[in-house]
């Protein structure tokens, strides 16, 4: 920008991370820049190959299009757009979805999001709270900054697009209120939404335009096939074509394993191809009622399944037992009991037929008519110890992997019965606590469903261990609502089993869940049952961590006098043990009691005793946390530079960590040390380098420290 001529246009090219544009400035110009900003997201799933264009929706999306960006320069239009593809089953309208908005995502240089709702998988469809969970994310919001009510998300999400050109791909949604919280509010994005269902309330309240997908024409599906199969083939046998489309109903998804059948089978003629179809729609013609999705396919399915070599064939109908919507390969070779490396060639072949999609490196994932024909085919071609075989083989897949990632999120956490072979220290197998926590997001949807799936098929025993051992990574990302759900399925099912030591554990976490996100009636509900049901069975450990969470409870209700009472109990008990960890919680609770009735040389030996076991037993997190507490009693007797030294001693463990949020908590706290000790720069500095991360955190403490900042200016 030229700055002598007063009526240049404003130049933003270049590389630079901020502007700021003024014509006066007076006082001080404050801003952050993220060294490393973050890209934006991209989560289209991979195009379909081959893909036949469908001219009239392709327009429609089009002008569509156009019409957004009418909306983006035009403040009388501040509607986004909202467009719904329906049809029926297999018909093709993600294909149209995913090509349509890989065609055009340039256009939104704010990024894309996509989920597949799974409104017509086997599994329960992912409520909104789920799903806006994972778009938050996605723009970079930090999990403890996520309300947990779907107004406040909704609201988030909206304020987060606000401003943005973002593309919104809804896939497989079931109804409108599934879909509405998921719509941006800005003009300047769009969502398109897929669904067998028309939608009708997203047109009458929201504006949406329909588009309804029916089959492809004869014309369009002889064209798939031509350019699938070859040109010549197809042309030279025109007759048989027309049967062929005939028999796959004009369905894209019946077409092209057709297709890939006779390209695998060149010496094979396309009339000998409707011969063996023609003789399979007579075998099952008693399988099609009405009403039944399937039997438009089922025809062309079992066609193409009949032809597979045995043990992809078999790989491919044991897949219909998984309950999630994809699947990693190590999975599949539990799951069928084969190596990897035979698992992975016999998923080739069935990527190469169409009968499973590829959609990374080694995950997997099946359509959900062909997810219902595996099903079927387990059932018929697998006997009833089989599956439960491969239930078995792929629940205790499940179980060692999650079991394994929970020893590295909580290596001192309390072992799982039966998976450590009776010894404590078993070595996790990932090879990192980030390779851990990677493999927990791949399967986080998946471990919800395989715990459900082990219930319903009285698999009780693996259900709670497997809510157990995925409660680590559901604290550690701040997924409280698939903690708390995977839980009280735990909890069902510990008292199916009538194991009171099982569902005193699982209740204890479940009140940590509460607890956690700060529901505290529930949370003490929790702790009292999971106390009754330990006591009941002499399980020590339950009871004492138990009453050190019902400690919890009553500090943060006010209740100081309960409180130390609650954490003198887990203190014997823990003693009586020997839980060192137990006995350091449950000194640095009392001292908190302590500190809160002004009984600070109380609260000072409690913590300093604290501090010794957490040094000892190497957890440093605890460790830093005593320092805090110490500190702000330090602040109270008062000790200024005792406190200091404290807050300061935290504020370097919890920067190991990468923990922001404890550690501007201590800068809070420094801040309060320097302010009563009179010194107001280095607390005005210690506060105001503190707020924009409390800010950014959404943290209730911010507006505390706004307050103290002007009480000093």
């Amino acid at each position: 920008m030229n700055p002598n001529a007063a009526d240049a246009d404003n130049d933003f090219s270049g590389g630079a991370a901020a502007v700021v544009q003024a014509a006066q400035i007076s006082g001080g110009v404050h801003f952050r820049v993220t060294e490393t900003p973050f890209p934006p997201p991209r989560q289209l799933p991979p195009a379909t190959k081959g893909f036949i264009d469908r001219e009239v929706h392709i327009r429609q999306l089009d002008s569509l299009l156009d019409e957004t960006d009418l909306r983006t320069s035009d403040d009388r239009l501040p509607v986004v757009t909202v467009s719904t593809v329906s049809g029926s089953a297999g018909v093709g309208k993600t294909a149209l979805a995913v090509h349509w908005a890989h065609r055009v995502r340039t256009r939104f240089p704010d990024g894309d999001l996509y989920i597949n709702l799974r409104g017509y998988d086997a599994v329960p469809p992912l409520n909104p709270q789920e799903a806006l969970d994972g778009f938050l994310r996605a723009l970079n919001v930090p999990p403890e900054k996520i309300p947990t009510d779907l107004p406040g998300r909704t609201a988030l999400y909206r304020s987060m697009t606000n401003g943005r050109r973002m593309l919104v791909l809804l896939d497989n949604a079931a109804t409108a209120e599934q879909v509405r919280p998921l719509l941006p509010a800005s003009p300047s994005c769009m969502a398109i939404i897929t669904s067998r269902n028309r939608l009708s309330g997203l047109a009458v309240r929201d504006g949406a335009i329909r588009a309804v997908l029916d089959v492809l024409t004869e014309e369009d599906s002889i064209r798939l096939l031509r350019e699938t199969i070859s040109p010549v083939r197809v042309d030279t046998e025109r007759a048989a074509v027309i049967r062929l489309v005939e028999l796959c109903s004009n369905l894209p998804l019946a077409l092209r394993i057709v297709a890939d059948r006779a390209v695998s089978d060149p010496d094979v003629s396309l009339a000998d191809l409707v011969e063996e179809l023609e003789e399979e729609s007579g075998r099952l013609d008693a399988l099609s009622v009405e009403g039944d999705e399937l039997s438009a396919v089922r025809v062309v399915f079992s066609w193409s399944y009949r032809a597979l070599h045995p043990e992809a064939a078999r790989t491919f109908r044991l897949l219909g037992l998984h309950p999630g919507a994809d699947i990693a390969l190590p999975a599949v070779a539990a799951l069928t009991g084969s190596p990897v490396s035979a698992t992975r060639r016999h998923l080739d072949s069935l990527v190469g037929l169409h009968l499973v999609t590829r959609i990374g490196a080694q995950r997997y994932r099946l359509h959900d008519l062909l997810r219902l024909y595996a099903s079927e085919q387990a059932k018929e071609d697998e006997s009833p110890a089989q599956i439960e075989a491969a239930l078995t083989r792929m629940f205790d897949w499940y179980l060692t992997r999650s079991y394994d990632s929970y020893r590295r999120i909580l290596p001192q956490g309390r072992p799982i019965p039966g998976l450590d072979n009776g010894t404590t220290a078993a070595e996790p197998s990932f090879g990192s606590l980030e390779e851990a926590l990677r493999w927990c997001e791949h399967e986080r949807l998946n471990l919800l469903d395989v715990i459900r799936l082990a219930q319903e098929t009285d698999h009780c025993d693996v259900a709670w261990k497997l809510a157990i051992a995925s409660m680590a990574f559901f604290e550690r990302h701040s997924y409280w609502r698939a903690w708390i759900d995977s839980h009280l399925s735990a909890v069902e099912c510990t008292r199916h089993l009538g194991d009171r030591s099982a569902e005193g554990w699982v209740l204890l976490s479940l009140g940590d869940a509460w607890w956690d996100r700060g529901q505290i009636d529930e949370a003490l509900q929790c702790y009292v049952n999971a106390h009754d049901a330990a006591q009941q069975v002499g399980d020590h450990w339950t009871a004492g961590y138990a009453m050190r969470g019902c400690c919890l409870a009553y500090e943060d209700s006010g209740r100081f006098a309960d409180a130390i009472e609650c954490a003198d109990s887990a203190l014997g008990i823990f003693r009586t043990m020997g839980e060192d960890r137990g006995i350091g919680l449950s000194l640095m609770s009392l001292g908190n009691g302590h500190r809160n009735m002004a009984r600070y040389d109380e609260a000072i030996s409690s913590y300093q005793r604290a501090m010794e076991i957490f040094r000892s037993l190497g957890n440093r997190w605890s460790e830093a946390l005593v320092e805090l507490q110490l500190g702000r009693a330090l602040i109270q007797v008062p000790d200024y530079p005792a406190a200091l030294d404290s807050l300061t001693r935290a504020q370097e463990l919890f920067a190991e960590m990468s923990d922001q949020r404890h550690q501007c908590i201590a800068l809070v706290h420094a801040g309060d040390a320097y302010a009563a000790s009179g010194d107001r720069d280095e607390a005005r500095h210690a506060w105001s380098s503190a707020l924009t991360t409390l800010i950014e955190l959404d943290h209730p403490l911010a507006s505390e420290v706004q307050r103290r900042l002007k009480s000093i200016e």
